[in-house]
């Protein structure tokens, strides 16, 4: 016996029993009486018994061919599903986009991107992981995130990470800044825009109370080196992980911190970029995918939306 049945042998042979005739059958199946003869003769060879008998009135299933018949309404309905369900994902009716991302992307980039792509395929649902780079990373390789944002190590090629198990597809810039609250008496230095005031010297930031992101991620150790160059020595009063967190603590006048310009620009917190004189914190940021496996339908169709963002192409 085969072990895999055509389902067109099978809808012919279920045809036939709703119809109650083959001549009614071919005109419902669109194919000529010998091609219908012949499925019907293919499925009985394959099976190893008969199906069909005819009678007065037409033709019947036999004892066996109402098992089969049964049996056969079961198989065509769960492939009417699959097919709906191939369509569906394919035509993106439906689906998941699963992503990754630290504080910045979490802020600053994904929520307008996903409210821009929900609201031409309102069926796809998304999951979204705040993680640091290295958490991004391994989150794609073990397949729970399909596309990441992630701090680009400056050192590490695009070929080392696609070693990595990772596939680059675009990079941009962000900058690092210094924001106040407007209570703080370093807003009246000079701030953003604001080029008829002086510059701060980072010596005004020592012993500053100062909220940064946790040690070990990639945002805070590029801090850490600039303050280090610059031998400025902050009082690090919290460490926490979500930047709106950091810019509502900052707004209570809690202390000073360092955030992404491009998350900031999607803020409306009431606080102050503060220019800081020879402060350089500027990094890459990388949207990366996995190497491995290809993206589905949803989350290649999300990506092309999130680089089409970033050239302002909405």
């Amino acid at each position: 016996m085969q072990e895999l049945l055509d389902i067109h042998r099978l809808q012919a042979f279920v045809t036939v029993i709703e119809e109650g005739s083959l001549s009614a059958a071919v005109g419902k199946l669109h194919i000529t009486q010998p091609a219908l003869s012949a499925r019907l003769k293919l499925l009985e060879e394959s099976l190893g018994c008969a199906l069909l008998e005819r009678s007065g009135r037409g033709v019947c299933p036999t004892a066996m061919g109402k098992l089969v018949y049964s049996i056969a309404l079961d198989i065509l309905a769960r492939m009417h599903e699959l097919h709906t369900a191939v369509r569906n994902r394919l035509e993106l009716r439906d689906g998941f986009v699963h992503l990754g991302g630290g504080a910045t992307a979490v802020t600053g980039v994904f929520p307008d991107v996903i409210h821009h792509f929900c609201q031409k395929h309102p069926g796809v649902q998304f999951t979204l992981q705040e993680k640091d780079s290295k958490g991004v990373e391994q989150a794609i390789i073990d397949g729970a995130v399909d596309i990441g944002i992630i701090t680009r190590n400056p050192l590490t090629s695009k070929e080392d990470i696609h070693h990595q198990g990772l596939t680059v597809h675009a990079e941009f810039h962000d900058e690092l800044v210094v924001i106040a609250s407007l209570e703080n008496c370093l807003s009246r230095g000079r701030v953003e825009n604001e080029s008829s005031e002086k510059s701060i010297q980072p010596q005004q930031l020592n012993n500053q109370p100062m909220i940064l992101f946790e040690e070990g991620s990639a945002i805070r150790t590029l801090i850490d080196l600039e303050f280090r160059r610059l031998k400025i020595q902050p009082q690090i009063v919290m460490t926490l992980r979500s930047t709106q967190s950091m810019v509502r603590m900052v707004e209570k006048n809690i202390g000073l911190s360092i955030v992404s310009q491009l998350a900031m620009s999607q803020s409306k917190a009431e606080v102050k970029i503060v220019l800081i004189e020879g402060l350089q914190m500027s990094r890459r940021l990388a949207v990366v995918s996995s190497a491995e496996r290809t993206l589905p339908p949803a989350a290649q169709e999300f990506l092309q939306v999130l680089l089409a963002s970033w050239q302002g192409n909405f």
